[in-house]
Formats: C-alpha cells, structure tokens, sequence
C-alpha cells in the first residue's frame, strides 16, 4: 500500500462514518511518518483503524 492509497482509505473512511480522526495500527501506520517507504516495506494491503473513543 502507498501513502496515496492510504489517504484513499482515510478519505472514504471519513466520508462514511462522519468522522475525521483515526489511530492507524499495523504496518501501515508508518507510511504517517515515512511518505517514500522502501518497496518491502508496500507490500501490505490491508490497513488497521480504530475511531478514537475520545472523540464520542
């Protein structure tokens, strides 16, 4: 998975649930930090969120 495709994620994310805040878990969330990660490191395309309870 790219950044891209992650933004991608995010976007529909927030577009269905009316929320704008998501923790990122597994090994996608370092693509928050590292925009260019090495090939290796894309070869995952599933990504982990959770809506943070303390936005309820």
């Amino acid at each position: 998975m790219t950044r891209e495709e992650l933004e991608h994620i995010i976007r529909a994310s927030a577009d269905i649930t009316n929320q704008y805040e998501f923790v990122i878990i597994g090994s996608q969330s370092m693509l928050g930090q590292v925009p260019n990660p090495e090939k290796v490191f894309t070869v995952s395309m599933e990504m982990q969120k959770i809506r943070d309870p303390k936005l309820d």
